[in-house]
């Protein structure tokens, strides 16, 4: 609670604004697809929840509002899909079967969980979701970098619920601010974590569903999972 309280104050004490999210050319650096480990969103089952707070971030024309089947918690970023990785931000697919490999045997006997999502929050490059779980997604992600030889990402894990697109270093409006600020006590409602999935997203479309290159359970494997080696 205490890490995202300090993400507000700085946001609220430095008031600036970057390109956040995929379609910002210098994160992207030429690529075409970028691998995730994600937790699914499940977005359309708090919509009526979610929809005050679309409404406060539209009307500003740098906000990049997320549709609901883009929304999802980033575990680990596992980087750009290419045939021979040659950075430490590339990933081959052999290499993306490596890591289903090891996670779905990191995960077998890791607990299912539950999620809370509340209150609106900000980076300088997103408006987000916190998600509280009394650390449960902090561990899951030390699993899941251990087992596969993955760097742990920092930073709370978050439901993003859009993108700020704006120049780097751009005043945050105080309006933005106080938009936010509305809703920084809003339930949204509880996930429950039982799987962990492998994503690959089309840098070069607006917004598309990621498609699911596996599906992980945490606990029992199920046989019938879809695999990336599939």
């Amino acid at each position: 609670m205490e890490e995202y309280e300090s993400v507000w104050d700085r946001f609220v004490r430095e008031r600036r604004l970057e390109f956040g999210g995929y379609k910002d050319p210098a994160w992207q650096e030429g690529h075409s697809f970028s691998a995730s480990l994600v937790i699914p969103g499940e977005a359309s089952r708090f919509r009526g929840r979610f929809e005050p707070l679309r409404e406060a971030l539209r009307p500003f024309p740098f906000v990049s509002l997320h549709p609901d089947d883009f929304m999802h918690v980033t575990l680990i970023l596992l980087g750009f899909l290419v045939e021979e990785s040659e950075e430490d931000n590339e990933v081959s697919r052999e290499r993306l079967r490596e890591i289903e490999e090891r996670a779905r045997a990191a995960l077998s006997d890791f607990p299912t969980f539950t999620v809370g999502l509340a209150n609106l929050n900000a980076f300088p490059g997103a408006a987000f979701i916190e998600a509280h779980d009394g650390g449960m997604l902090d561990e899951l992600r030390a699993a899941l970098s251990v087992s596969c030889g993955l760097k742990k990402p920092s930073g709370p894990p978050h439901l993003t619920l859009a993108y700020f697109q704006a120049p780097d270093g751009t005043e945050a409006p105080e309006e933005l601010v106080s938009a936010i600020a509305r809703y920084r006590k809003w339930p949204i409602g509880e996930i429950t974590v039982d799987n962990v999935e492998m994503t690959l997203l089309d840098l070069r479309s607006d917004y598309p569903e990621p498609e699911t290159l596996a599906r992980i359970a945490l606990g029992r494997a199920v046989s019938s999972q879809p695999s990336a080696s599939g």
